[in-house]
């Protein structure tokens, strides 16, 4: 209705109602409403709603809905909702939802969903699910649900939640205990994980006996 811009497509309801940018798409109901960035892509109902970035995508009822930043992806119902931070991926129903930070990942259902921080990745059903801290990995369901330290990692296949708020940490659920031949070890330097049949100067349970 205003300000449409060059090439720009506008389909529903009040979609690309007010300064839509060149070469836009918003189709659906309020579908890029206001201020809607060039080459910018919402489709679905309340899609891209206000605020949308340049070259922002979002798909899916509410998906992007307010200030979703440039180069943002949201694919899925109240993915990416509300500030969602530049070249952020949110994928599933509720990844993302609010306040995504800049070039984070949430996909999953409900991944990501509440305050995920810059850099974050959260794979996984809730994985990441609040407060996940900057540059923080959580993979599996449930991984680093609630309070995730920044720079720390959580792997979980328990089925059940998992956290890890301890900054620069990695938490893997489960391991299995067993017996071995080898030693498990970490460089701190390089963070490779290697493993050794002998350590000089260690000394085991079996060799005491």
């Amino acid at each position: 209705q205003v300000s449409q811009g060059e090439s720009a497509v506008a389909i529903g309801n009040s979609a690309g109602n007010s300064t839509q940018g060149t070469y836009a798409v918003a189709v659906g109901r309020r579908a890029g409403r206001v201020t809607q960035g060039i080459d910018a892509v919402a489709v679905g109902n309340l899609a891209g709603n206000t605020t949308q970035g340049q070259g922002a995508v979002a798909i899916g009822k509410e998906a992007g809905q307010t200030s979703q930043g440039a180069m943002a992806v949201a694919l899925g119902s109240l993915a990416g909702d509300t500030g969602q931070g530049s070249s952020a991926v949110a994928i599933g129903l509720g990844a993302g939802y609010g306040d995504q930070g800049e070039v984070a990942i949430a996909i999953g259902g409900s991944a990501g969903e509440v305050t995920q921080g810059g850099a974050a990745v959260a794979i996984g059903q809730r994985a990441g699910q609040t407060t996940q801290g900057a540059a923080a990995v959580a993979i599996g369901h449930r991984a680093g649900e609630t309070n995730q330290a920044a720079n720390s990692i959580v792997l979980n296949a328990t089925g059940t939640e998992v956290n890890n708020t301890t900054a620069n940490s990695l938490v893997i659920k489960p391991i299995r205990s067993a017996s071995g031949t080898t030693i498990l070890m970490y460089d701190a330097t390089t963070g490779e994980v290697t493993h050794n049949a002998a350590i000089p100067g260690y000394i085991s349970l079996a060799d005491l006996k």
